[in-house]
């Protein structure tokens, strides 16, 4: 198992936007097998973290690429709210024990 976490920053002015956003990328990530979402605002700015599983390193690759994809029709709206676009989000991968 693999956990996921995915930093980046959001504009000021679109914060409200932004979390509409989140409802529904997260509503969408058990469709990839992503388990046990979360995501929450760091006390710097407006720095958020993701953070869920997902079962293998093919499916952090898969994800990845979709969530930095500008024509994916949910992950890529995020083009838009982080400041520099997709390729300023930042990805971690951790493999858990078993």
């Amino acid at each position: 198992m693999i956990q996921m976490i995915i930093q980046y920053e959001v504009k000021q002015n679109l914060l409200g936007q932004y979390r509409e956003a989140m409802d529904k990328i997260s509503a969408m990530l058990p469709d990839f097998e992503a388990d046990m979402f979360s995501f929450s605002q760091s006390d710097q700015r407006n720095i958020f973290i993701e953070s869920f599983y997902v079962p293998t390193e093919a499916h952090y690759h898969a994800l990845k690429k979709m969530r930095l994809s500008r024509s994916h029709t949910v992950f890529g709206r995020l083009e838009d709210f982080v400041p520099g676009g997709l390729e300023c989000i930042g990805f971690m991968a951790i493999k858990q024990k078993r």
